[in-house]
């Protein structure tokens, strides 16, 4: 299981409204998708990400946040049914955690259907 990376940036693109970075770690690149803010919250080309590595039956997947609680946050959105990884993504790149745990709190479904999937 990985649970960070600090490596260099190689690359990053975007692809279907996601973002990704390709990460140089040791000579093993990683392709992770991460939060629209991460990258910009790093200067230089040395980044350390926390990790929520997710394993499928087809595939393996991995998403970095810039900070440990916003990884533990995402953590959590995951056991709430209905809401996969596409979906708790896009929660935390359009909301701040404070806002989705209100409305999860609250049971409001506005905020969580406001974003696709």
């Amino acid at each position: 299981m990985i649970s960070w990376i600090k490596g260099e940036i190689i690359s990053s693109w975007l692809q279907n409204q996601k973002l990704f970075l390709l990460i140089n770690c040791q000579g093993l690149g990683y392709e992770i998708q991460i939060l629209n803010n991460v990258e910009t919250e790093f200067n230089e080309k040395d980044i350390i990400l926390w990790i929520e590595h997710i394993k499928r039956e087809d595939s393996e997947l991995l998403f970095g946040f810039g900070k440990k609680e916003e990884r533990d946050f995402f953590r959590d959105l995951l056991k709430v049914r209905g809401i996969g990884p596409q979906i708790g993504m896009s929660l935390l790149n359009k909301y701040s955690i404070n806002a989705v745990k209100t409305s999860l709190v609250k049971q409001n479904k506005d905020l969580i259907s406001s974003v696709p999937g």
